[in-house]
Formats: C-alpha cells, sequence, structure tokens
C-alpha cells in the first residue's frame, strides 16, 4: 500500500524520509527544526551522524502504550476502513494516539470529544476518531444482547439504518424520537411498524409526524388510550384531525401533505394488523370509503418530452461534454477516458429510456444478444425491485456501448470490487470507489454541458404546428425516459407494449409520460364504443368522436344523450345525476372501473345511513345501487358474447381510455357530482 521511499540522509539513519519533509525522516525532521533557529543549515545538519531515541518509520505506529478498550476499539477501526477501501495514514494515526496518551482517553468516545474541543485544526483526525466512534458504538450494540428500538429514541447511526428509501447509504448520524406519539400503544405500534418492515431513516421520520397527529386526536376522546375500547367515533375523530391540519401560523396544509400524512396512517393500520401492539386495537376503529381527502395531484397537460429539433442540436454538440482538466477525482487518468464515460451515459440515456439509477448501475456484461444476434441489455431497477430485466436496443445503441467497453477495459487500476460495473465511480478509494458514478456526480457535468451549448433552438413546433417557447430546464435528466415512452406512442405501440417497455405495473402510470394524439384516441373510442348499450342491455349506434367526447364529459360514469345535460357539459341534469335510471344513459366496458367504484360508493353511504335515515331514503339508495348493478352485469354480458381476440382488442383499448379519463376512479363520490336539493341545508 505504500511504496518503500528514499532513505534519510542523515548518515546512519535507515528510516524513510518523510513525505512532506524530502531528504530527512520524521524524527530527524524535529530535530533540525530546532537547531535551524540557532542558525544550523540543513548542509551542516546532514554532514554528522545525529542519533535519535526512539524513532518510527513513516509507514509506522505502535498501539501498546493505549489502555485495552481503546487499543481493541483502533484495532477493530483499522480493520474497518481497510476493508471498505479507506486509505490508511500513519502519520494521522500517530498523531491520534499521542493525543490519546496525553489526554488519558480511555475510549474512543473520549477521544472524539477531545479532539472536538481541541482548537487546532485537525480535521484529519477528527475524521477518523469520528469514523472510529460511530463503530465502536455499533460494535458495542450488536454484542450487548439489548434491543435498541425498544427504546423511544433511536440512534439511526448505531442502529444502521438506511438513510432514505431506494439508497443502500447508512445514516452516519440522526436520531428518531418517538416521543411525540404521546399516546403509549400507538407509540408502540409505531417502532413495530418502522422494525418489521426495515423503514429507512426518512420514513421513519414521517411515520412519527403522521402518528403523533393520530395520537393528538385520540388524547382528546374519551378512550383515545385504551385500543380496545376504540369505535367509529374515534376514527372520526382522528380523520377530521387529518383533514383539518393547520401549520402553525393556522393556514390549512396542502391537500398533498393531509393526503400523504392520512393515508401513512391508514397504512400502519392495514398492514400492522399482525403486530403485537395492535392486538388489542378494537374493531370497530376503521376508515370507510367516505374517509377520503384529495391528494391533490393533477395529471399534468405539459409535454415533458424532448423535441426532436432539440435531440438534433445536443448530438451535434456532444463533443463539448466533457469534464474539466483539472478534474480532482481522474486518479492520473486522462480526461478523455471520462469524457467518454459522460457521454456514452448521455446517449444510453437518449436512446434506452430507463431512469438514470439504472443507466448508471448497469454492468459490464450488461450487453448480450438473442440466438438471433439481436441485442439487448440486462439491467436492474431498484425503484420497482426488479431484477435482471431484459430490454431489446437497436445495433446503433449496441455499437455504443460496445465502443465504451473496449476503453474501459484497457484500463488497469480500477477498484477490484468496480470491476464488474460498467460505469465505475471516478474515486479512488474508500466505499464510494466500489460503486458507479453517482447521479449528483453526472448530473452536474450534465447540465455543465447543456450551459456550453450557445445554439439550442429558443422556439419549437408545438402542436397544429404553432411555435412554443423551449426552455432548457426541460432538458433534465428525467424528461429523456418521457422521450422514449413518446417515442414509442408517436410509433402507435400498443398500449401493453408501452406499459411494459416502460417497467410500469399499470398502463395509467405509462400515460402520464406521454400525449396521446387524437387519432389514437378516435381509434379506441371506436373500439369501446361497440359495446355500448343503454340501461337495458340494447346495443347503441356508434358515436361520432366529438359526440363521444362531449358524452364523457356530461356524465363521468359513462355517456349521457340528454341534450340540454350535455350542452351544459353536466351541469343540468335533470334526472340528478341519478344515471343508472336514466333513458338516456348509456355505457360500455371502458367505464365498468367507474361503475365498480360508485357501486362500492353507493354501499357504504347505504350502510352509513341505515341507522339514521328514513324508509324512503333507503329505499331511493338501494334502488339506485341495484340500477348500477344491472348495467354491470348487462355490460359484463356483452363482453361474454365477443370472441377471445376481440375482447383483448376492447381491453387495449378500454385501458387507453381509462388512463386518458380526468376523473379519477379511486374517488368515486368526487367523480359524481352531486346537486343539493331545494331546503337541503347547504354544505360547510
Amino acid at each position: 500500500m505504500f511504496p518503500r521511499g528514499q532513505q534519510c540522509a542523515v548518515p546512519g539513519c535507515r528510516t524513510e524520509e518523510w513525505r512532506f519533509e524530502k531528504a530527512l525522516c520524521l524524527g530527524h525532521r524535529f530535530q533540525w527544526k530546532r537547531l535551524k533557529s540557532q542558525g544550523i543549515t540543513l548542509e551542516e545538519f546532514i554532514a554528522v551522524p545525529r542519533p535519535i531515541g526512539r524513532q518510527w518509520s513513516t509507514t509506522e505506529f505502535s498501539l501498546v502504550d493505549l489502555p485495552p478498550i481503546l487499543r481493541h476499539e483502533f484495532l477493530l477501526t483499522l480493520q474497518q476502513r481497510d476493508q471498505e477501501g479507506y486509505r490508511l495514514d500513519p502519520w494521522v494515526l500517530r498523531r491520534c494516539i499521542t493525543i490519546a496518551l496525553e489526554n488519558g482517553a480511555r475510549t474512543m468516545e473520549k477521544l472524539h470529544q477531545i479532539m472536538l474541543a481541541s482548537t487546532t485544526n485537525q480535521q484529519l483526525q477528527k475524521g477518523f476518531t469520528n469514523y472510529a466512534r460511530m463503530w465502536s458504538a455499533r460494535w458495542r450494540y450488536q454484542h450487548t444482547g439489548t434491543d435498541a428500538r425498544k427504546d423511544d429514541v433511536w440512534d439511526a447511526a448505531v442502529l444502521m439504518l438506511r438513510a432514505q428509501s431506494g439508497s443502500d447509504t447508512i445514516c452516519s448520524k440522526g436520531t428518531l424520537d418517538f416521543r411525540p406519539v404521546r399516546i403509549h400503544w400507538l407509540r408502540e405500534a409505531a417502532k413495530e411498524y418502522a422494525a418489521v418492515f426495515e423503514l429507512p431513516a426518512d420514513k421513519i421520520r414521517d411515520l412519527i409526524r403522521s402518528c403523533s397527529i393520530a395520537s393528538d386526536a385520540l388524547l382528546r376522546r374519551p378512550y383515545g388510550t385504551t385500543p380496545d375500547r376504540l369505535g367509529r367515533a374515534d376514527a372520526k375523530a382522528a380523520f377530521h384531525a387529518y383533514s383539518t391540519l393547520t401549520t402553525h401560523d393556522g393556514a390549512t396544509r396542502s391537500e398533498r401533505y393531509r393526503y400523504e400524512h392520512f393515508h401513512r396512517f391508514r397504512r400502519l393500520l392495514h398492514e400492522g394488523r399482525e403486530l403485537n401492539a395492535l392486538q388489542r386495537l378494537a374493531p370497530t376503529f376503521r376508515f370507510l370509503a367516505t374517509d377520503t381527502i384529495s391528494s391533490g395531484r393533477k395529471r399534468s397537460t405539459v409535454n415533458k418530452s424532448i423535441p426532436d429539433e432539440v435531440i438534433k442540436v445536443l448530438d451535434e454538440n456532444l463533443h463539448l461534454f466533457t469534464v474539466a482538466e483539472d478534474h480532482p477525482y481522474t486518479n492520473g487518468r486522462p480526461a478523455e477516458l471520462y469524457n467518454h464515460m459522460h457521454q456514452t451515459i448521455y446517449q444510453l440515456l437518449r436512446d434506452l429510456g430507463r431512469r438514470p439509477s439504472e443507466i448508471l448501475g448497469l454492468k459490464r456484461d450488461a450487453l448480450q444478444h438473442y440466438d438471433d444476434a439481436r441485442p439487448f441489455i440486462r439491467y436492474d431497477a431498484p425503484k420497482t425491485g426488479d431484477i435482471g430485466l431484459e430490454l431489446p436496443i437497436h445495433h446503433s445503441t449496441a455499437n455504443i456501448i460496445t465502443a465504451w467497453l473496449d476503453r474501459l477495459n484497457a484500463v488497469t487500476d480500477i477498484e477490484p470490487r468496480a470491476a464488474d460495473l460498467m460505469f465505475p465511480s471516478l474515486s479512488g478509494f474508500g466505499p464510494a470507489a466500489r460503486k458507479p458514478i453517482t447521479i449528483s456526480g453526472y448530473h452536474t457535468v450534465y447540465w455543465r454541458w447543456i450551459e456550453r451549448i450557445k445554439d439550442l433552438p429558443g422556439h419549437i413546433q408545438g402542436a397544429g404546428g404553432v411555435a412554443e417557447a423551449f426552455d432548457r430546464s426541460r432538458l433534465r435528466l428525467y424528461s429523456w425516459r418521457h422521450t422514449y415512452a413518446q417515442r414509442l406512442s408517436d410509433n402507435n405501440a400498443a398500449p401493453d407494449v408501452i406499459q411494459e417497455l416502460m417497467n410500469h405495473k399499470r398502463f395509467e402510470t405509462s400515460a402520464g409520460y406521454i400525449r396521446i394524439n387524437r387519432q389514437r384516441k378516435a381509434d379506441a373510442i371506436r373500439i369501446v364504443d361497440r359495446t355500448t348499450i343503454d340501461r337495458h342491455g340494447a346495443t347503441q349506434p356508434p358515436h361520432s368522436y366529438p359526440a363521444y367526447t362531449r358524452g364523457s364529459v356530461a356524465t363521468p360514469l359513462g355517456l349521457c344523450t340528454e341534450p340540454s345535460n350535455v350542452k351544459a357539459g353536466g351541469q343540468a341534469c335533470p334526472a340528478r345525476s341519478k344515471c343508472g335510471g336514466c333513458t338516456y344513459f348509456r355505457a360500455n366496458v371502458s367505464h365498468l372501473p367507474l361503475i365498480d367504484a360508485h357501486i362500492v360508493a353507493l354501499t357504504t353511504d347505504l350502510e352509513l345511513a341505515r341507522p339514521i335515515a328514513d324508509t324512503w331514503v333507503l329505499e331511493s339508495l338501494t334502488a339506485e345501487l341495484n340500477s348500477y348493478r344491472k348495467m354491470r352485469r348487462l355490460l359484463a354480458d356483452t363482453k361474454t358474447k365477443l370472441s377471445p381476440t376481440e375482447q383483448s382488442e376492447i381491453d387495449r383499448a378500454a385501458e387507453l381510455l381509462q388512463a386518458l379519463s380526468t376523473a379519477p376512479a379511486q374517488d368515486p363520490l368526487a367523480a359524481v357530482p352531486r346537486k343539493l336539493l331545494p331546503l337541503t341545508p347547504k354544505e360547510a
């Protein structure tokens, strides 16, 4: 690790010269420093033998004089740092040992406190003792036999929690305080849930905030501290607390903030039902389908894909995509090597449409070929937990990868544990040397390249040939994934193909990446319109594209053909949106998810109304519910009469239309506008 240096110039000294002082070893350097003030020159100093007492070479240090506990902590720390690939600097270690002996430190924790109290600049020594202190605390915890997760305050570094989701970085500092959750049973449930599901530190902090809201609400209830006596009224009180969250100055929290905290608490109750801390929780403490908070998310209508004319300019200026000549982490390698690496990553982002982390994490053997010589890459998707996914690629992209691998294979000084990576880190030592290049590091070089390009167009051709302003901020790394999806859509790829190539669980997610052209919508409408029926099951004649669109606006549960309501955009329904019993109501198989969701909502309303409503109210709800159940049965029968090929075609078209629907199926009550009857008090 440390090559032998030149021998000290003092006659008879067999020690190597000190790296910061040529010609002299460390011991003679200090000796000459004292004599230098007396007028002794270097030539005079090295002219005669100058024996010194105990001295160490530049690569030596001794732990023999340290107290037993501190000595073992030093040894274990050195082994850990060597295992993680850190450099071991004997000069730093000798200084730490000297300070420990001078101050009588008996543990690494005490030595680190002494370092922090020092007024001298000892950053290297402080860094070492902080690292050693942290690992000593971890080892002590691992061998004490106690479970620190039962405490109300967790040390994230000692417990070696992941810092955040999707990352394997371990916390090096920070505490997690569960005491804001003031109800004991809920605090124990939060701790057990975090431990059993191995939540990262950022998710645990969010969980604590969510549970503290419910805790404060339940403390105001008679039986809030007794889980087996909680009921529906207590659940409603908790829901009200989430739905009316405010800031410290009284301002209402955003819908997104309230939605996330409420659903995090619901997820704890749902997923943690088998936890010991929740075994006594009464089954009557539950939330209903009506207990919903809007997510605050709105489908973006902005096209995030990068236009072809902009991509052409970027490709023409690829030679400007370079790192600085004095890049601090090149380890003596030519800058052209790292230029080639960054340029290759850009081309793969452009051609493959993978997430940035998936591109940077590619293995060196990712490029493979099928039996017919068609190339594909094998990659991992940490976000979805998928390993070994395959993606067919073009031969031109395969040539780009091959050219980079040919250059990479010529590099011989890569960290052995990073030898299987296609884009190894620029760092030469430490844990970072075993990992791929970081997204933040690539992001910096990427945006410097964008700034160098002066001829990017300020306007592009938008829909209908109208010029649109183009902002450079659209050139985000993730925008290349949107561009890939839009490219598939423009080439009329089927929805299931787009979903599979984008590695999404549902096409609704893929639809958020693309802008469907009118022709594809019209084709999908033409296919599903063949299954359109009225409330009696009679097949209806096909609708034109404009008529279908206007009818969809008038009612989110299907199609409305009542002229006045269609003209008013659904705001003038004579039947007060009781679509299931209306002669003008039409529906096809693409509306089944919304009808199903509305059936669930009506069923919930009926159960809640039974103990409080008159008979005529219950009869009205029952009749409306039965009308939608009948409609659903008729649609299912219509679909079963089709051939398997026709069913598959209709399923794909219906999936496309459902993904483009502006009425979210997960909020059925919001999807159906409720009209207030005369003399009905207006809801607050």
